[in-house]
């Protein structure tokens, strides 16, 4: 591999990736939906562990290692080289939607769709691969074009793992960890994106416990989960264009959040009388 041309062996690294996830994702198959669960009592509470259930975290740190694998044939690697931890926002959104897959993988049920849903996982994770390579380089041309796409998959995503939480019947305190896990996560990357990896952590903080919050107290409402995800997901942008906002505040810089509000309660009105 080593007398390979760089962007040969980005390729070659591109597809042993995928094909690794897709390999791991086909075997979910043979894994029954309800695996027996082992449980302790914490604090009073009831605490079931599966170890199905860290299936999706050990996919997710292996297309992170991959990630940063391919990111390694980048033109501009002697920005990084010595300094892997430099990648780490461009792995979260591959990561995170290796998550989401394989979390959905696992709850759906086994037939056709099933496959149709793994293979559009792999398209969309291969999509978010190419554009995180891409934008290696903030100075590039390619940067204000496959930035917007980057966060809009990543809000979808999302929207994804929030209808399937809520159509699960995944415990609420599960629920809690795994949105604020991806709440903080799309955030992450969706302000570095935006401000061009000028990031504070605790603005991010705040969004990841606000959404983890609102849809622990909405876990016990009578909501659809297509209706729970857009709160959840409208929440999340609302917050994320607020923190990228630069002082001073205007009224034209309200725009956006205010759109997206008016936006959210006319998608809520409608899914409600469907």
């Amino acid at each position: 591999m080593s007398d390979l041309q760089p962007q040969e062996r980005t390729i070659n690294r591109f597809s042993i990736t995928l094909a690794t996830l897709a390999t791991f994702f086909a075997a979910l198959y043979m894994i029954p939906r309800e695996a027996p669960e082992s449980g302790t009592v914490f604090l009073g509470f009831l605490m079931n562990f599966s170890i199905i259930g860290a299936v999706p975290v050990a996919l997710m740190l292996l297309c992170a290692g991959g990630c940063v694998w391919i990111f390694a044939t980048h033109p501009a690697r002697e920005e990084f080289v010595g300094k892997p931890w430099i990648l780490l926002p461009n792995t979260v959104l591959p990561s995170l939607a290796t998550l989401i897959t394989s979390t959905v993988l696992i709850q759906l049920e086994r037939n056709m769709i099933w496959w149709f849903a793994l293979l559009v996982g792999l398209i969309l994770i291969g999509v978010i691969l190419d554009a995180e390579f891409r934008v290696l380089s903030p100075s590039s041309e390619a940067y204000n074009v496959v930035a917007p796409l980057l966060i809009s998959l990543g809000f979808s995503l999302f929207l994804i793992l929030t209808i399937t939480l809520a159509a699960s019947k995944l415990r609420m305190y599960v629920q809690f960890v795994l949105i604020l896990f991806a709440a903080f996560f799309i955030a992450y990357r969706t302000i570095s994106l935006r401000k061009r990896g000028n990031v504070r952590l605790p603005h991010v903080l705040v969004c990841g416990i606000t959404c983890a919050e609102i849809a622990a107290a909405m876990y016990y409402l009578f909501l659809k989960p297509v209706q729970s995800g857009l709160v959840l997901t409208g929440l999340l942008y609302i917050l994320t264009a607020l923190v990228v906002l630069e002082e001073p505040i205007q009224r034209n810089k309200l725009i956006e959040p205010l759109v997206m509000t008016v936006l959210l309660m006319i998608l809520i009105v409608v899914v409600s009388l469907t």
